[in-house]
């Protein structure tokens, strides 16, 4: 009996082991089929954190290796029976085989939560490989592949296969995966297979490389993919990277280790840009550029609570216009922060930070960069440590970088010369400052009455001015252009008609000079014009350009020595570049950094066949006859012009664009061609304009959104490719303030009425279709809503003014219903507080005539 019981007992024990204690046997890679047998040991108990922020960590207790005693979780030697001990309490290995691809761990392990299971698996591959290991886990998890841990993901989620796809390198033979997955609440599962590796499924998924900076600030490669897998799938990395400034700062050609870092030659932390080139080992290239910080990080204190411990430093060269900037970066700093900067020269002593204004001695030290030219209008501003070093061209290139620092850093808008906003503020910090700008046009003339003013032609960077103003003249100087139309004042008929005929145009057989023009093939024309353009120069020299060009009507000469060349020529255009060469070659010696201007307008606008403007000539092409409801690329009716703008930029050493924005026939109407602006300038730049003159509203305030559209074309000037709808918005509402969503509807409403068959010109009436009664009703009724939440009476008037030209307009169409509802009225008031004396390039007759005819209307 008892001899019995005991081997009982020692064959079960026997079965028992050999049931439990068996190693799995390894499956053959299927690609695409999912693995359904796996050894699983749960569950293991885990528990919630304590400090909600650790929510989006692995559970308490997760991270801990279970597998010590049977090699650890990056080498385990596993079989089915094996126990694994865990605080009070153990699980054992066991087989389970799923009927389908989802392993049910609520099924069969346990429904308990927080806990987590082990899952085990052996794959036989036929050889060294990339594959993609695909899983799917409720929730998070880890992935061991041959004991290297190739996945990790620590919060809750849902089951989805094909979640994450892993590149892992396959030995020749068995290879082991170890999955660990937690249990949160609700479902717990998983699902797992192989799938054939490709570049484009992995690209698809996420960048091959990347550089980051840890806590120390140093910058490391580092890569999704797995060391083995890297030196498997690439033939060699190389690695550029540049500074803010695109110098290059670090270059590497890595064939093995691949992830290590990149040892840069600066500690501050800056900008860098990357250009990662991996060559495949089996053929193709991946390339990818991108932008990282490096460095270790600092916060700069600026200003707090009205103090600052900065100063302004000027080097001891520095020019008036940089001494300008710095007592402006001096006042707007005040104004925003209440703590005034003290201005000082680098050379006095003082240990603290500083703002550096100017290109200087200490400038050069900290960046490297060379001197730049006193005309480079380009700039940069950035900091070297705690220190701020804001620098350019001694002209305008270090002032326009201040008024950009202010803009950009503080916040400040110079929207009109009576309007500026600037925000306050308590503090300011900063970590990172590097930023630069070169103008997108050389020459850039805003020519609203808005933007004569000097000082803010200087916050936004205006450089260019027809005439020039000795009474007010602007910090940085400009590029002055001396005059336009000008065959009469130098050559006026009341000095030379009586005694010299010939010297005018022959119209139909009789010299005559009542709107004519100048007999170019006569020499003593070109004698006296010589002679008379180098007097101006030398009386003048503040200008860059002097014009010598037809008067503002047509009647060409048409003797026989002037056609003969407009024969030759194809275009009157060529007998008017023939004459200026010869000016412009006269000039040249005495005035060898001076253009001669002329003009390709109305009937000289299409270009000569084959004689070229001098090299100190300057073309100051015309878009008069253009559509501006459409840019100049889409428009039928712009095509001419076109041509005409790319043959003279292919003709013209120097071409300068005189540009139209308003309708100067009613300055004070709407005029819908705001969508033109920013496509028109583009492709005046792209046609090598060197300047461009927005002619507008000049002789007053008054034209229909002048204020708005002189600030965007300043914008637009300086950088073409800038956002339009960021400027537009930004305006809006720092000029009009609560008002400016309504004002922004106006705008949308008058712009909107532009269609694909609608063309406007200079020319635009108030009878034109793309006005109506309903339309001038809508506008009014925004224009009522706008006043209602006006901040204050100054943004009131702002708002009067924004509604003038839906009041002219309605004073033009039906000037009795004006006069009987007080439009009129009101429209004499706005205009009367606000000085808009000109309606009209015309000017004061043909305000006198408006006036006029409403009030005789009945």
């Amino acid at each position: 009996m008892g001899r019995s019981l005991f081997l009982l007992i020692l064959i079960t024990l026997i079965v028992e082991a050999s049931g439990f204690a068996q190693p799995i046997t390894p499956q053959p890679i299927l690609p695409g089929k999912w693995i359904k047998s796996w050894l699983l040991c749960g569950p293991i108990p885990l528990k919630e954190p304590s400090d909600p922020a650790e929510s989006y960590n692995h559970l308490v207790g997760f991270n801990t290796d279970y597998l010590v005693k049977a090699g650890g979780e990056q080498n385990p030697v596993i079989k089915a029976g094996d126990v694994v001990k865990y605080p009070k309490g153990s699980a054992k290995w066991k087989l389970y085989s799923s009927p389908d691809s989802i392993i049910d761990l609520a099924k069969s392990i346990s429904k308990e939560a927080p806990v987590f299971a082990y899952a085990y698996a052996e794959i036989l591959s036929n050889d060294t490989k990339v594959m993609l290991i695909s899983i799917g886990t409720n929730d998070g998890g880890k992935l061991w592949v041959n004991g290297l841990n190739v996945w990790d993901y620590a919060q809750q989620r849902g089951c989805v296969p094909d979640d994450n796809m892993i590149p892992v390198l396959l030995k020749k033979g068995k290879n082991t995966l170890l999955l660990k997955v937690e249990q949160r609440g609700n479902r717990w599962e998983f699902c797992c297979r192989f799938l054939p590796y490709s570049v484009t499924t992995m690209m698809a998924k996420g960048d091959l490389f990347n550089i980051s900076a840890g806590e120390d600030g140093e910058p490391s490669i580092s890569s999704r993919f797995s060391t083995p897998v890297l030196q498997q799938i690439i033939h060699n990395l190389k690695i550029d990277i540049s500074n803010a400034q695109n110098n290059q700062v670090f270059g590497d050609d890595r064939k093995s280790d691949f992830c290590s870092p990149a040892l840069l030659p600066s500690r501050d932390y800056q900008l860098y840009h990357a250009t990662l080139d991996a060559r495949l080992s089996g053929g193709g290239i991946i390339w990818r550029k991108f932008s990282f910080f490096a460095g270790k990080r600092h916060n700069y204190e600026l200003f707090l609570n009205g103090k600052s411990d900065y100063t302004i430093a000027l080097g001891s060269n520095a020019s008036e216009s940089e001494k300008w900037a710095a007592k402006e970066l001096q006042h707007w700093l005040k104004e925003i922060s209440g703590a005034e900067l003290p201005i000082q020269q680098l050379d006095q002593p003082y240990q603290g930070p500083q703002i550096v204004v100017g290109y200087n001695e200490v400038v050069k030290a900290r960046t490297g960069a060379g001197t730049p030219s006193d005309p480079d209008e380009s700039f940069r501003y950035c900091n070297s440590g705690s220190d701020i070093l804001i620098y350019g061209g001694k002209m305008r290139g270090t002032m326009y970088g201040v008024m950009s620092y202010l803009e950009n850093e503080l916040g400040c808008r110079w929207y009109t010369p009576e309007v500026s906003v600037i925000p306050k503020r308590k503090e300011l910090s900063f970590s990172w400052l590097d930023h630069s700008e070169k103008p997108g046009i050389r020459v850039r003339n805003d020519f609203y009455f808005e933007a004569f003013d000097p000082t803010w032609a200087a916050h936004n960077r205006m450089n260019g001015t027809l005439g020039f103003n000795e009474s007010k003249p602007q910090i940085g100087g400009t590029e002055n252009y001396w005059a336009v139309h000008t065959f009469y004042p130098l050559m006026p008929p009341e000095e030379f008609y009586a005694s010299h005929p010939e010297y005018y145009s022959l119209i139909d057989g009789k010299r005559i000079y009542d709107h004519a023009q100048l007999c170019l093939t006569n020499p003593d024309v070109l004698k006296i014009i010589i002679e008379r353009i180098k007097m101006r120069m030398r009386e003048s020299p503040e200008y860059l350009i002097y014009d010598v060009s037809q008067n503002d009507w047509h009647n060409p000469c048409q003797c026989d020595k002037c056609q003969a060349i407009v024969k030759k020529e194809g275009a009157e255009s060529g007998l008017i570049i023939w004459f200026v060469n010869q000016v412009a070659e006269a000039v040249e010696k005495e005035f060898p950094d001076k253009f001669i201007g002329t003009l390709a307008y109305q009937y000289t606008r299409t270009p000569p066949k084959t004689v070229r403007p001098h090299n100190n000539v300057v073309v100051r092409l015309c878009s008069i006859e253009c559509c501006f409801a459409h840019d100049f690329k889409s428009c039928p009716q712009n095509k001419s012009f076109l041509e005409d703008l790319k043959h003279w930029s292919a003709l013209a050493p120097h071409l300068y664009i005189w540009d139209y924005v308003v309708n100067f026939g009613h300055y004070v109407m709407p005029y819908p061609n705001f969508a033109v602006l920013q496509p028109n300038i583009q492709t005046l730049r792209d046609n090598n304009s060197i300047g461009i003159m927005e002619q507008a509203a000049y002789q007053s305030r008054g034209g229909e959104f002048s204020e708005l559209k002189a600030y965007l074309i300043s914008r637009l000037l300086w950088n073409p490719d800038c956002d339009v709808e960021k400027v537009i918005s930004d305006f809006m509402f720092g000029y009009y303030g609560r008002a400016g969503k309504y004002i922004r509807q106006y705008f949308d409403l008058v712009q909107g009425r532009v269609t694909p068959q609608t063309h406007i010109h200079l020319g635009l009436s108030p009878e034109d279709p793309i006005f109506s009664d309903s339309f001038v009703s809508e506008a009014f009724q925004i224009f009522e809503a706008a006043l209602k939440v006006a901040d204050n009476d100054e943004i009131a008037d702002r708002v009067n003014m924004a509604s003038l030209p839906v009041l002219y307009l309605k004073c033009k169409r039906t000037p009795v219903l004006a006069k009987y509802d007080g439009s009129y009225a009101r429209f004499c008031d706005i205009a009367k507080r606000n000085s808009v004396n000109n309606y009209a390039e015309a000017g004061e007759p043909h305000r006198l005539a408006f006036h006029k005819a409403v009030e005789n209307a009945r």
